[in-house]
Parts: structure tokens; C-alpha cells; sequence
């Protein structure tokens, strides 16, 4: 089918319009034109004659052709992937002139395509021309990074990559100070992948990836003796054999402070006769004072709203601890009224009457709570802050004096409080275990090093080849490197695709098609293995 240029023209430069951009500036004004060009390349490999030469007598060597660049477009993004391709084929009567090779690689990629399809459509071509005793086909081409049961950091909180909303920031990690920004993906990507990952795990890693993948790591020299502790960046399998990998867990956010938080209320005021009017008057709250208070709200609070005429924020505690100090100390500080309940059983509960307050604190839940998503974006002075004031509830330090233990029945919060230490230099950890009911409670820890210093980083105790059929994802970001975690084992590593402008490249992807003796026949097939890995 011919290329209708003025219909693709028109297309390019809707597309470009859709997106933001202006066709007619400097620079785009003649992308429509490059497109055409690019599309009418593409389709001049459809058709060619392959030569065949006949009765070659009894010559029935492998012929092998490895290394043939090719490129193609992902039908399901419209996004480049490239990489190498590997043919053999063993004649029966029949061959074909080398060159013809590269023509049939060319004819299938250059289209909208699927590496699978791509891989399968060479083979199945050259055994309907040649009739041979046997077709290989190896393809290897750059794609994507991580597993389907990966999660990102970003400013709402850990999510799925296939759950990432366009308008989500996501935690991008500067691989040379390890500071650490929330930004836009310039691309997301998904991917099917079939093949073998590589999983590297510890007590506290726990990373499944693409072979390709690029892994931001240290060696333990490097590491424990060099005065610049310089960070390395590798395929991950490059280093699957190395005995002792530290693998980064956690960067730095500058972040803002916060001097005053303002929260909305409605005022109903009469007017003339019966006509009511609404104003707005916005209460000014000290920012420490305030994430004081959601810290320990967080922890120990909640809320109660009748026939929606009482509105209640409460906080109990065990009277006479510091606790139940500290928080009358926050409540004083607050510009609302509350009272003071002392329970029989020893437990005094603050109540505070505030229509405003508890329609603020109702999105966080009950029982499922999490952290506000400005708590991210604060200055790891008053992040600790919120923390500090938070363990005073559900947190303590643990019996070495030095690591801070946390438990919560909320995974969305005390997943919050892993992301927020992820951005204070702290690597955490979140354990899932069950009370003797049944119930599920979620417990985080911190890490301490030897001299007593937060780690940041883990040793890798295990790499190993794990077979994968899904969908793997990832986003590009410019720093190149992200905050992933998998099983609530967090580590900064790559970002995705190796295209133009993106400074990392990932992993690649590995699909075949074998026929007759080289499916068959073990002995012919390692032959061909060999033959396409030697000297790699």
C-alpha cells in the first residue's frame, strides 16, 4: 500500500499541535516533510526479488550471518527499538546471497511491529524461499527495565508503573549525588517480555530486571576504600558475576520549608430578608506546628462527623506520658478549641470542635490512612519533624538505640514513611506480618551502619537468572536513575529506553525462531550459539 503524503503530513503536524507544540516553529516546521521521507525509506524494503541460486550441489553447511543492525518501531507506542540480528539456515539444495539476509530483516522491521512477530516473520519468510533443512533466527534489540510487580516512588506515594497517572511526578535520582527531585517521565513505557531477568537481592533488595538493564552500583573497594565513594554504572549483566555488589537505597531532597499552612472554611453570613451568602476565611497555622499535629494525628488520631452538624477531630492517649504532653503542647498551639476527656481506663482523649480541621483530616481515612502528598516536598528538617512527632505514636527506636521501628495497620501510611526516609538519606524497610487473629499489621525499620551512621545502600547477597512471560515497565527520566522497590525493598536504579536524548539505555529483549534441525537437533543449534556469541 502507497504512502498518502499529504494525509501523513497533515497527521504530523496535528499530532505535534495535540501535544503542545507549535509545527510552524524552528526546528519542527519540517518534520512533516522528514516523516514523508523517513515513511517512504521504510516501505521501499517491502518488496525486493531474492535471488536464490539453485543445485549447489551437496553443500549443506550452516550458513550464518550474525550482527545485522536493524531498527523498528514499537506498534504500541510509536516508539524506536533497535538492536541485532542473528540468522542461520542450513541449505537443501537451495542458498541465497548473503546480502539478501540484511534485505529480509529490513523488509519486516521497517513497520509499525513486535519483536516476537518481527522475529517470527523473518524465519517464516526464509523458509517458504529457500526450503532449507533448518531456520535460526536471534534477535536482541534495546527495550524496557523492570518486572510488572515493580513500583516507583512518585509525589503521591509508591505505585505500579502500570497505575502512574499522566499527572504524576516521579522520584528521579541524580547518579553522581544522589539528589533526589520529583519530575514529569518523558516517556512511559510497557513492554511484553519473554526471556530471563535478573533478580539481585538481600535482606533489603530485592531488584528484577532485564539482562540490559543499566544498574547504578559499587564495589566493595570502591565503596569502603576510595575517598570519593564514586557510584558505577553497568548492564546488569555485566555484573551478575561479580561476588560483592552495594546497590544505592536511598538519596538527598533539598525540599522547601514551609513557614505557614493555610486550611479554607466556609462562612455562612445573613444578608437582606432571607438570602444567605457565602465568604471564605482561610486560618493561618504555624507550618511546625501543623506537622506536628499530622504527625501525631497520623498515628493516634481520628475523626467523627454526626448528621453533619458535629464535627470532631480526637486523639487519645495513655494519660501522663510524654506523649499525651506533647500533644496538649501541639493543641495549644493550634487556633481551635478542644477538651480534654479522661477516660476510666487511663486513657485521656483530646477533642477538638472544628468543622474546618475535620473536613481536612476526613481524605486520610480512618483505618487505611496515609501521609499528605506536600509532606514529600518539605525540607528534611521538618520532614524529620513530622517523623519525630509521628513515632511518638506508632513508632519507637529499637533496643540497640540507634534504628527506629514502626508499625501500623495502614500499608499506604507506612509505606509513606519508607518514601520519606527513601528522601532523607535513610534506607527502610517494610515487613508484613499477622496478629495471632489473623489480622495484617505492616513493621518498618531503619539501618545503621557499624560507626552508627543511617545506611543508605545494601550489599547484594544473591544474583540470579529468573525465567519472566509478562509485561515489564519503566519510565525516562533525565537524570537517568530512579526509586524503585519491589516487595517493599527499595533501590535507586535505571530508567528505560535507549533513544536519543535519554542519557542511560536499559535492558534489551531476546527472541527466537527456530526450525527444523536446529530445533531438533541440540548438537546444531549450540553450534549456532556459539558461532553468534563468539567474541561477545
Amino acid at each position: 500500500m502507497s504512502i498518502d503524503k499529504e494525509k501523513l503530513r497533515e497527521s504530523v503536524r496535528l499530532f505535534l499541535e495535540a501535544i503542545g507544540e507549535d509545527p510552524n516553529r524552528e526546528g519542527l516546521k519540517e518534520t512533516p516533510d522528514r516523516i514523508v521521507r523517513l515513511w517512504e525509506e521504510f516501505k521501499s524494503h517491502e518488496n525486493f526479488n531474492m535471488t536464490v541460486f539453485e543445485d549447489v550441489g551437496e553443500y549443506d553447511e550452516m550458513v550464518v550471518v550474525k550482527d545485522i543492525q536493524f531498527y523498528s518501531l514499537c506498534e504500541h507506542h510509536l516508539l524506536p527499538f533497535f538492536g541485532k540480528a542473528h540468522i542461520a539456515y542450513i541449505p537443501d539444495k537451495k542458498v541465497c546471497g548473503l546480502s539478501k539476509l540484511v534485505r529480509v530483516v529490513n523488509k519486516f522491521a521497517y513497520r509499525p511491529q513486535v519483536q516476537e512477530r518481527l522475529t517470527a516473520e523473518i524465519a517464516e519468510f526464509l523458509e517458504k524461499e529457500l526450503k532449507p533443512k533448518g531456520v535460526a533466527v536471534v534477535l536482541e534489540a534495546e527495550h524496557l527495565c523492570y518486572s510488572s510487580d515493580t513500583e516507583i516512588l512518585t509525589d503521591k506515594g509508591w505505585k505500579y508503573f502500570k497505575d502512574l497517572d499522566p499527572e504524576d511526578k516521579v522520584a528521579q535520582v541524580n547518579p553522581d549525588t544522589l539528589e533526589v527531585s520529583f519530575t514529569k517521565p518523558v516517556n512511559y513505557i510497557t513492554y511484553p517480555f519473554k526471556g530471563m531477568m535478573i533478580n539481585f537481592k538481600s535482606k533489603s533488595v530485592d531488584l528484577l530486571v532485564s539482562p540490559d538493564h543499566k544498574m547504578l552500583y559499587s564495589t566493595e573497594w570502591l565503596f569502603y576504600k576510595s575517598k570519593n565513594k564514586r557510584w558505577l554504572s553497568k548492564k546488569a549483566y555485566e555484573i551478575k558475576d561479580l561476588s560483592k555488589i552495594i546497590i544505592p537505597q536511598a538519596g538527598y531532597m533539598k525540599g522547601k520549608e514551609i513557614e505557614y499552612f493555610e486550611l479554607e472554611e466556609d462562612y455562612n453570613h445573613a444578608g437582606y430578608g432571607n438570602v444567605l451568602t457565602k465568604t471564605k476565611k482561610k486560618i493561618k497555622i504555624k507550618g511546625d506546628t501543623f506537622i506536628k499535629f499530622l504527625g501525631v494525628y497520623l498515628s493516634e488520631g481520628s475523626y467523627y462527623i454526626k448528621d453533619n452538624k458535629q464535627y470532631r477531630v480526637r486523639i487519645a492517649q495513655k494519660e501522663n506520658t510524654d506523649l499525651a504532653r506533647k500533644i496538649k503542647e501541639v493543641l495549644k498551639e493550634l487556633p481551635f478549641n478542644y477538651h480534654i476527656y479522661n477516660r476510666k481506663n487511663g486513657i485521656v482523649e483530646y477533642v477538638i470542635d472544628s468543622k474546618v480541621l475535620t473536613k481536612y483530616v476526613e481524605k486520610f481515612g480512618l483505618e487505611e490512612k496515609y501521609i499528605p502528598e506536600f509532606i514529600y516536598t518539605l525540607s528534611p528538617r521538618q520532614k524529620k519533624l513530622f517523623l519525630e512527632y509521628f513515632m511518638l505514636g506508632d513508632g519507637c527506636k529499637k533496643p540497640d538505640g540507634e534504628t527506629y521501628h514502626f508499625v501500623s495497620k495502614s500499608k499506604r501510611l507506612i509505606d509513606g514513611i519508607q518514601g520519606l526516609y527513601a528522601t532523607l538519606g535513610v534506607a527502610a524497610t517494610v515487613y508484613e506480618h499477622k496478629y495471632r487473629n489473623g489480622e495484617i499489621y505492616y513493621r518498618l525499620e531503619t539501618k545503621k551502619d557499624r560507626k552508627g551512621n543511617d545506611k543508605y545502600y545494601s550489599m547484594v547477597t544473591s544474583i540470579e537468572d529468573v525465567p519472566y512471560n509478562d509485561f515489564i515497565y519503566s519510565v525516562t527520566v533525565p537524570e537517568g536513575y530512579i526509586l524503585v522497590r519491589r516487595n517493599n525493598k527499595i533501590a535507586i536504579s535505571g530508567n528505560c529506553m535507549s533513544m536519543r536524548g535519554v542519557k542511560n539505555p536499559s535492558s534489551y529483549t531476546v527472541t527466537s525462531k527456530l526450525t527444523g534441525a536446529f530445533k531438533e537437533d541440540e548438537k546444531t543449534r549450540n553450534e549456532f550459539l556459539n558461532l553468534i556469541h563468539n567474541g561477545k
